[in-house]
């Protein structure tokens, strides 16, 4: 992972505006100092708000920022969330936001959807982009496919196989990913990155 992008989300909660606060949209168990409300479906530890990202219970314009990481392939409708990010961040407020790319099925409680890059800037059109680009790496890519076919291949329809398999073949492939570190940094990495981020602000 990209390591300038978790500093660049520190930096987007903790220099938010004096009276503002942040929504960190699918926090699980994840914490950042500043006025960071944390929400979920579930009632995990840090967790301020149980909450559906698509009937949000907040009002229009709460929020300053607004961080959905590793959630929009989890929801059924990635529309009806981001008309409820829109709606309730401030006019020029800020959404980061992180998505699959090429990763394999990992539900939470669902996984319904994947991304590209052209594809997750056109989806969110309505924002204006800041940045975006690669956020977990090609390399990182290969190594989970090669966890998942294996085992699949190797398990012969045993879900118990599959499990032991995939714990094997994870162990000793996970270096995979930290060549992703090599990978110099240009539009075609995109092509095969395991995730992606985009960067944007609400029009006022």
């Amino acid at each position: 992972m990209d390591p300038r992008l978790d500093r660049l989300v520190e930096g987007l909660c903790a220099n938010a505006p004096a009276g503002s606060h942040v929504l960190n949209l699918g926090a699980r168990t994840t914490a950042y100092a500043g006025p960071v409300l944390n929400v979920d479906l579930e009632l995990f530890p840090g967790v301020h708000v149980v909450g559906d990202g698509s009937r949000l219970p907040f009002r229009n314009g709460t929020f300053a920022v607004v961080l959905l990481r590793g959630v929009l392939e989890h929801v059924r409708s990635a529309e009806s969330v981001m008309w409820e990010v829109e709606r309730v961040l401030e006019p020029w407020g800020q959404v980061y936001i992180e998505v699959p790319f090429l990763q394999s099925f990992h539900a939470s409680p669902d996984d319904y959807r994947r991304f590209t890059l052209p594809g997750l800037q056109r989806f969110l059109a309505g924002f204006d982009e800041l940045e975006a680009g690669v956020q977990i790496g090609p390399f990182s890519s290969l190594a989970w496919v090669l966890q998942e076919s294996l085992a699949s291949l190797l398990a012969f329809g045993s879900p118990r196989r599959y499990r032991g398999w995939r714990a094997l073949i994870g162990w000793s492939t996970f270096w995979l990913k930290y060549l992703d570190r090599w990978v110099a940094p240009g539009p075609f990495v995109a092509n095969s990155a395991s995730a992606l981020y985009f960067l944007g602000r609400k029009r006022g």
